[in-house]
């Protein structure tokens, strides 16, 4: 039987938010799910009250839902519209040319597809549920919905302030900056300017500061704070890199070297001064001084730093006045930041007014902080408040936008982040567009780069799901692995059919070209590529034979090159079967001292992993049990976290692995340990 339908206007306002967007565009509902709009093989039908109920009775088997379309009957919702299923997944455009198509029926009420849902990335880090600020429904800036499609990878922010402390959630995100103070009595660290940017402490009774404030670390963390380890807090960008240009010590910071700061962060030269490496794509200047007009000094190094492709973002200030009379957020170009609270209106300290580009929260911000109240003591978490808060949110959003697309210009982001802005719910005069909103963000720029590309971008350890296409059809895919990074493994898994699996680096892969390739029967597929390079790898999901429901992750881990944290062993060592003895790879380390918590990242090829057991042997004899009989699939590539106390790292640590199947050998590829 065929039927035509019509759509109403519900539903066609649906779908041309939805596209509008592109593939990106996601929606948070009350169950904390979020709508990716990716595919579905399936339509919701609402017939009008009109239709007999004998003609829908009659619907089974497959029919023309349009001259070009099959679909079978599959169910009906509880208020009593139906459910379609398609002869195959479709993208969201392919569903609306359908429903286009069936809309000239006058017997529907409605039509719509029956979008696929997936849970919003949540990091792990312990205190993240502190963090109102990022998923608050009313007064976050919706960072989960981002997350799902950036987290900031490659993109450098410089964090302009008091420099930073080598705070566990931070050090891994932090590049080589440098100490921009030329006042000796400012700087308090016994020299002028050098490439050393960690902060000594800003304790200065002579301007009435009784303890230090630690403000570049605690800004810091809210840009980039490690995310997804279990520990402390997360950054807006956590995949991010952090660049720590000291410009502010005792009593504050003058102005030139605050210029300085900006064009030596930006990558310009500075006479006397070692080139920056890692010129940002972003600045952070959550810094201000009373004058009205922006000096010229000022003006011309964000001129500079802005040709040089970086967004100066700013605070607004604290003073509760016109931020006109606040520099450098009364300079042009900038991205000025008011303050907003838990109730999405300005919070009474910010300053607003006409320059006020973007509101963010500023209250009750928790990040990274230091114990000291002069000189440095332990690493800590602390909430503050202030448009200097508010600022490192919209320099992370822009993070993540440079992130997806970077030849992004300034001009561009400061027109993304303010367009996109959530108006506030009650009116509030002079607080810019809106609060910034990640996720409207991440969603505006990757329409534009998805077209561009072709290839849909992988985030590690963020699985993309519902994949499908039929035989001989192919979906590409790419990841930028930045530097540092270790042990890059690509996995497909569940559904149906038979997907095979591609990697190349900086090219997209073919079938006769590739790094590796894994063409098992069905959709289990894995690739591990040991000795990586930074950069961008490209992935070739292709369909030996139709597959759907298929999900692709990308993993690796960030690790530091220190010889005195980090052991390893590469060597290859047979795994023999049904012996009790096992293989054992050693590593002979030589650092003193107690183990602490240590890593582990393992490697190991076997064709059925669920016959293998791990151990580790520490080198008082002690054996840690790290995987019993269990999994499923081929290869174990694991990552570890152990707390070891007090056992000592110096000696011959031993992974023991024993085979008790008979599915096929296998061997230790490989195996690393690091110390805190």
């Amino acid at each position: 039987m065929q039927h035509t339908f019509s759509i109403t206007t519900k539903a066609t306002l649906l779908f041309l938010g939805m596209v509008a967007t592109g593939n990106s565009f996601s929606i948070e509902n009350d169950s904390g799910y979020q709508t990716l709009a990716n595919t579905s093989d399936r339509i919701i039908v609402k017939y009008k009250s009109t239709i007999h109920s004998s003609k829908m009775k009659s619907m089974s088997g497959s029919f023309a839902l349009t001259p070009m379309e099959e679909a079978t009957p599959v169910k009906r919702t509880s208020d009593g519209a139906h459910i379609f299923k398609l002869s195959s997944q479709k993208t969201l455009e392919e569903l609306q040319g359908i429903i286009a198509e069936i809309k000239q029926s006058s017997q529907v009420e409605y039509a719509e597809p029956d979008l696929i849902l997936h849970p919003s990335f949540t990091p792990d880090d312990s205190r993240y549920n502190e963090q109102w600020h990022y998923f608050d429904e009313t007064a976050g800036i919706q960072l989960p919905q981002a997350w799902d499609s950036t987290q900031g990878n490659s993109a450098v922010v410089a964090i302009l302030d008091t420099g930073y402390r080598p705070h566990k959630d931070l050090v891994a995100n932090i590049l080589p900056g440098y100490d921009m103070v030329s006042d000796l009595f400012m700087a308090n660290d016994g020299d002028a300017r050098d490439s050393d940017a960690m902060d000594p402490g800003t304790y200065a009774a002579e301007c009435n500061s009784y303890r230090s404030s630690w403000h570049g670390t605690h800004i810091a963390g809210t840009v980039a704070a490690i995310g997804n380890n279990q520990v402390g807090v997360t950054g807006v960008a956590f995949q991010a890199k952090l660049l720590p240009v000291r410009v502010l010590g005792r009593c504050g910071g003058y102005m030139s070297d605050i210029a300085d700061g900006i064009a030596w962060a930006a990558g310009l030269s500075i006479p006397g001064i070692e080139d920056n490496q890692n010129p940002a794509n972003v600045i952070n200047l959550s810094l201000g001084a009373t004058f009205i007009g922006c000096p010229k000094t000022l003006n011309r190094a964000i001129n500079a730093a802005r040709q040089q492709g970086a967004t100066i973002v700013t605070a607004a200030g604290n003073g509760s006045k016109n931020a006109s009379m606040t520099t450098p957020a009364n300079c042009d170009g900038v991205i000025a930041v008011a303050a907003s609270n838990h109730e999405a209106s300005r919070a009474s300290f910010s300053n607003y007014g006409s320059l006020v580009d973007v509101s963010a929260p500023g209250v009750d911000i928790l990040s990274t902080h230091n114990s000291g109240h002069v000189s440095p003591g332990y690493d800590t978490y602390s909430s503050a408040k202030g448009t200097s808060m508010a600022a490192p949110h919209v320099s992370g959003v822009a993070a993540l936008l440079y992130a997806l697309k970077p030849d992004i210009t300034p001009d561009e982001v400061k027109q993304i982040i303010t367009m996109t802005a959530r108006p506030f719910p009650n009116r509030c005069i002079g607080c810019g567009s809106g609060i910034v909103d990640a996720a409207a963000a991440v969603a505006a720029i990757k329409e534009d780069t998805n077209n561009i590309t072709g290839l849909t971008q992988l985030y590690n350890a963020t699985p993309i799901t519902g994949l499908a296409a039929d035989t001989n059809q192919a979906l590409k895919f790419f990841i930028d692995v930045p530097e540092g990074a270790d042990t890059l493994s690509f996995d497909i898994s569940g559904g149906i059919g038979d997907a095979d699996l591609y990697i190349q680096y900086a090219e997209e892969p073919t079938q006769t070209a590739y790094l590796c390739r894994s063409y098992q029967n069905g959709n289990a597929e894995h690739c591990t590529i040991k000795s990586i390079k930074e950069g961008r790898y490209y992935v070739m999901v292709d369909a030996y034979a139709a597959f759907l429901n298929a999900t692709l992750v990308a993993n690796y881990t960030i690790i530091e090159n220190d010889p005195d944290r980090n052991f390893q062993n590469l060597k290859d060592y047979p795994i023999p079967d049904f012996a009790f003895s096992g293989a054992t790879s050693p590593i002979d380390v030589s650092r003193s001292g107690a183990s602490g918590e240590v890593d582990l990242i393992v490697i190991i090829k076997h064709p059925y992993i669920r016959e293998v057991t791990v151990e580790l042997i520490d080198p008082e004899g002690g054996v840690h049990n790290l995987k019993g009989l269990e999994g499923y699939g081929e290869d174990l590539v694991e990552h570890y976290s152990l707390q070891l106390g007090d056992i000592p790292s110096e000696g011959r640590w031993l992974l023991r692995v024993k085979d008790f199947g008979s599915h096929g050998n296998g061997y230790i590829d490989s195996w690393r340990m690091v110390f805190p």
